[in-house]
């Protein structure tokens, strides 16, 4: 019995043409699944980038509400004659004393 000696490459090779569509299936099968996996990568990159933009204008709009309310404060008719009699040393005229400007 003598053993007969198969050539592997060539019966790959003429598998690979038996089956060409399979191959070509496979081939579309796993770039696909590359195509997906970076997409997901993608996706999920964006996602991060977009909750810490979301952090951000949140902290903004706090810090926003805190200066409105410290505006606010600090435009008080009360705080504001308050400084101008203590600082300024300034006092309401009497009505006798108040002038009325008109234009002409």
């Amino acid at each position: 019995m003598r053993a007969t000696r198969i050539n592997l490459a060539k019966e790959i090779g003429q598998d690979l043409l038996r089956y060409k569509w399979h191959l070509l299936l496979t081939l579309f099968t796993v770039s696909s699944a590359l195509a997906v996996i970076v997409i997901t990568q993608g996706t999920r990159q964006f996602t991060s980038e977009y909750n810490e933009l979301m952090a951000e204008q949140d902290r903004l709009d706090i810090e926003w509400r805190h200066l409105l309310l410290e505006q606010n404060t600090l435009m008080e008719h009360s705080r504001i004659e308050a400084l101008a009699r203590e600082n300024l040393g300034m006092q309401r005229p009497a009505p006798s004393q108040e002038k009325l400007v008109t234009q002409q």
